[in-house]
C-alpha cells in the first residue's frame, strides 16, 4: 500500500468500509426499521474505521497483511445480523460490496503509481470518485432491478452459489490486497486487471443464472395453477352447454340477464350459489347477444371475478354480505364492474391481489385475457368493499387466448 499518517489510513478505511455497507444496504428492502438501521451501520462504521486506523498506527505490517482480508468477516458478521434477507442472498451482497472495495482498492493504488508517482492523495481521490460512482450507478440503475429480483434470488440462491461467489471474491482479494503481489509493471497490472473482470463476470453470471432459475420456477407454478384454473372453467362450460342440449333448462325459474346464453347461464348459476351462502346480489348486464370476444374468455374473466367475490363475502364473515356486478357495451369496449364485501386487509403486490379463491391461478386467468384484449384492470380496497374493474377492448380477432 501507500503508506500515510493515522488520519490517511482512517480516510482509507472509511472509504472502503462505507463502500461495502453502502452497496449492501442500498440492495436490502426498505422497512420501516430502515432509520433504525441506518444509524446502527454508521455507528458500526465509525466503530470498524477506527479500530482498523489504531491496528495500521500500532501495526502496519499486520495490518496490510491481513486487514482486506478480514474485512469480509468483520463487517459481514454484521451486515448478516442486521439484513432481513437469507443467508446466501446476504452473502451476494457483501461479496458484491467487497468485490467492489477490491476494484477502488487496486485502481486507486495503481492509477497513483502509474500516473501520479505513488502521491497518496491521488490514490484518495481515484477511490472517492470511483466510489461515488459505483453508488450513484446503484442508486439510478441497479437498486429497483435488483430489488424486483430478490425474491427470486431469495428461494433459489443455496450453498453452491455462496461457495462460489467466495471463492471469486477470495481471487479479487487475492489480487488487490495480497503483500507483495504489487511489483509495478504494467504486465502485472493487466493480469490484475484481467483477474478482476473475470470474477465481477462470475458476480454477474451468479446473478442472472438463479434470477432465471428463480423466474422459471415461478412460471412453471403459475402456468400448472392457470391450467388447473381453465380445466375447471371448461367443465363448467362443457356442463351448461350439455344440459342446454339435453332441453334441461339450466335457468327454470329464473330471469333473464341478457341475450348472450353461455354468460346467462354463468350468472345464473353463480346468482344460485350466492344466494346459498346468503349474499345479497345485483346483477346488471347490458350487451349484445354476440360479442367480439371468445366464449372461453368471457367465461374466464366471470367466473373467476364472481368466484373471488362470493369467496371475498364468506372470508368477511359480516352480517351483511354483498355483490355487486356489472356488465356493459359500448361500442367497441366491453366494462366490468364487481364490488363484493372483503376483509379490509386485503394485501396486494404490484396492483394485484395476492390471494383470494383460485390464487394466483385466478387473478392470472383475469390478467391474461386483459392482456389479450389489450384492456386494462384494476383492484382496490375501500369501506370493507374489494372492487375490481376490467376493461376490455372488443376486436374480429376470435381467437381465444393461447
Amino acid at each position: 500500500m501507500l503508506g500515510g499518517t493515522f488520519w490517511v489510513s482512517f480516510l482509507r478505511n472509511g472509504l472502503g468500509a462505507g463502500l461495502m455497507m453502502t452497496v449492501f444496504m442500498l440492495l436490502e428492502h426498505p422497512a420501516a426499521s430502515l432509520p433504525k438501521k441506518v444509524l446502527g451501520f454508521i455507528l458500526f462504521w465509525m466503530f470498524v474505521t477506527t479500530g482498523y486506523s489504531f491496528w495500521y498506527l500500532f501495526d502496519d505490517g499486520s495490518f496490510i497483511r491481513f486487514a482486506g482480508l478480514l474485512s469480509i468477516p468483520i463487517v459481514g458478521i454484521f451486515c448478516i445480523q442486521m439484513s432481513r434477507d437469507s443467508l446466501y442472498l446476504s452473502l451476494y451482497k457483501l461479496t458484491l460490496g467487497f468485490y467492489l472495495l477490491s476494484v477502488t482498492v487496486f485502481c486507486g493504488v495503481d492509477i497513483s503509481r502509474l500516473w501520479f508517482k505513488g502521491s497518496i492523495w491521488a490514490d484518495i481521490m481515484v477511490r472517492i470518485v470511483l466510489g461515488a460512482a459505483i453508488v450513484l450507478i446503484f442508486v439510478t440503475k441497479i437498486r429497483k432491478s435488483f430489488l424486483d429480483g430478490a425474491d427470486y434470488l431469495r428461494e433459489e440462491m443455496d450453498w453452491f452459489s455462496a461457495v462460489t461467489l467466495l471463492l471469486s471474491v477470495l481471487i479479487a482479494s487475492m489480487v488487490a490486497f495480497w503483500p507483495g503481489s504489487h511489483n509495478f509493471s504494467l504486465l502485472h497490472i493487466g493480469r490484475m486487471a484481467i483477474l478482476l473482470f473475470m470474477t465481477g463476470l462470475i458476480q454477474y453470471m451468479v446473478f442472472h443464472l438463479y434470477l432465471h432459475r428463480g423466474k422459471e420456477k415461478r412460471y412453471r407454478t403459475e402456468h400448472e395453477l392457470i391450467e388447473m384454473n381453465e380445466q375447471l372453467i371448461r367443465h363448467q362450460l362443457e356442463f351448461i352447454n350439455q344440459s342446454k342440449e339435453d332441453g334441461e333448462d339450466v335457468n327454470h325459474g329464473r330471469k333473464r340477464f341478457c341475450e348472450n346464453e353461455t354468460l346467462n347461464s354463468l350468472l345464473s348459476a353463480y346468482e344460485s350459489l350466492a344466494e346459498k351462502e346468503h349474499i345479497q346480489t345485483d346483477i346488471y348486464v347490458r350487451m349484445k347477444g354476440t360479442i367480439a370476444v371468445r366464449e372461453f374468455d368471457l367465461a374466464t374473466v366471470i367466473v373467476n371475478t364472481f368466484e373471488n367475490a362470493v369467496h371475498g363475502c364468506m372470508e368477511s364473515q359480516s352480517s351483511t354480505m354483498q355483490i355487486y356486478l356489472s356488465i356493459v357495451q359500448k361500442g367497441r369496449k366491453l366494462a366490468i364492474l364487481c364490488r363484493n364485501t372483503c376483509v379490509p386487509e386485503r394485501k396486494f403486490k404490484d396492483g394485484v391481489p395476492e390471494s383470494g379463491i383460485g390464487g394466483l391461478a385466478g387473478v392470472s386467468g383475469i390478467m391474461r385475457v386483459v392482456s389479450f384484449y389489450h384492456g386494462e384492470a384494476d383492484f382496490s380496497v375501500e369501506n370493507g368493499m374489494f372492487t375490481v374493474r376490467i376493461l376490455l377492448k372488443l376486436t374480429d380477432n376470435m381467437q381465444s387466448v393461447p
